[in-house]
């Protein structure tokens, strides 16, 4: 179900500039193009970024190191900042304010829930699970009023997929399961590249004449 929604996300935004659009003048096509892929590349480095960061904090939280904790998390926040700046372009600095904020419960979410387990409070990691799918839910639908070509409810699913592999790091860092992390961190990251690829194409589609 995950990988088709994404497939289905991915097809629905899918720019043109990535294709062959014979109508379009040589200059022009492939200006689009150098301008969709410049899109493409910056959101695929500011998401994987996030979910490096975001592990780095797990790593330091569950070794005790609280100097690279603190140092991951200040790094989660700046990355979170220059994700939300990236739409004030197009969508305008509310639009990016309140992209930050909504990431910002994204990340409090986890957070709590690297805390928590620390803490051995299954209540608060409870909490912060809940808190995680209603965050999803929010970023979900705060994408799909901005922009047409995003879904809302294959959104949920993707976006849920990825709190769930947090979860699943943050468990399996708990548990010295570093081979099974390794296996969730490949999974992570190329689910997060296909999200940043949907993100990208449905801004092309959705003002063409910027790209």
């Amino acid at each position: 179900m995950l990988i088709r929604n994404l497939a289905l996300l991915l097809a629905l935004c899918a720019p043109l500039a990535w294709s062959q659009t014979p109508a379009a003048p040589a200059a022009a096509q492939a200006e689009m193009q150098s301008a969709a892929l410049t899109t493409r590349l910056a959101l695929r480095d500011l998401w994987v970024e996030h979910i490096f960061w975001v592990r780095n904090y797990a790593l330091a939280n569950q070794g005790g190191n609280a100097a690279q904790a603190d140092t991951a998390a200040k790094e989660v926040v700046a990355n979170a900042t220059a994700i939300a700046n990236s739409l004030q372009p197009l969508y305008g600095q509310p639009a990016a304010e309140q992209m930050l904020e909504l990431l910002a419960g994204h990340w409090g979410a986890i957070k709590d829930y690297s805390d928590a387990g620390l803490a051995k409070d299954a209540a608060k990691q409870k909490a912060a699970m809940d808190a995680l799918v209603s965050n999803a839910k929010a970023i979900a639908a705060f994408l799909a009023k901005a922009n047409p070509y995003l879904p809302e409810d294959t959104l949920v699913t993707l976006l849920s997929a990825h709190g769930g592999h947090h979860i699943s790091q943050i468990d399996q860092l708990a548990k010295a399961d570093y081979a099974g992390e390794a296996k969730t961190w490949h999974a992570m990251r190329e689910h997060i590249l296909g999200v940043a690829d949907a993100l990208a194409g449905a801004l092309v589609k959705q003002f063409p004449d910027k790209f």
